[in-house]
């Protein structure tokens, strides 16, 4: 398997849910191995579309309905009352809420309350 297929396959296995519990369809997977394992996945299940972009091994999450502009997860959590503090900060010094598992597990606990938060204002 090319390096190309093992970082898709890796994806799918961390992020599959997406497609089989929520319905969305990877539309798009761009990545650049020789730059730090960086990538892009888009995700679409209409009106909504999913964007995962890992840089330099952080995971961030966008989302939009239709054709508004992009909203990153964080603040939208943060506004529905999920707050930063849910995730502590990594040995590393990095907010451990970007690492790719916890991104995983977010995603899987609040894509329904999201949905449904950025369906009211479509």
């Amino acid at each position: 398997m090319s390096e190309c297929g093992r970082m898709l396959h890796g994806w799918r296995q961390r992020f599959g849910f997406l497609e089989t519990d929520f319905g969305f369809t990877l539309t798009d997977f761009c990545d650049t191995p020789t730059a730090f394992d960086n990538c892009v996945a888009q995700y679409a299940r209409s009106p909504f579309a999913l964007r995962l972009a890992r840089e330099r091994g952080q995971v961030f999450v966008e989302l939009r309905c239709g054709t508004r502009p992009w909203q990153d997860k964080e603040p939208l959590l943060d506004r529905l009352g999920v707050a930063w503090s849910r995730h502590p900060t990594a040995h590393d010094g990095s907010w451990s809420g970007y690492h790719t598992a916890v991104q995983a597990q977010d995603l899987q606990r609040h894509l329904p309350l999201l949905l449904q938060h950025m369906a009211a204002f479509a």
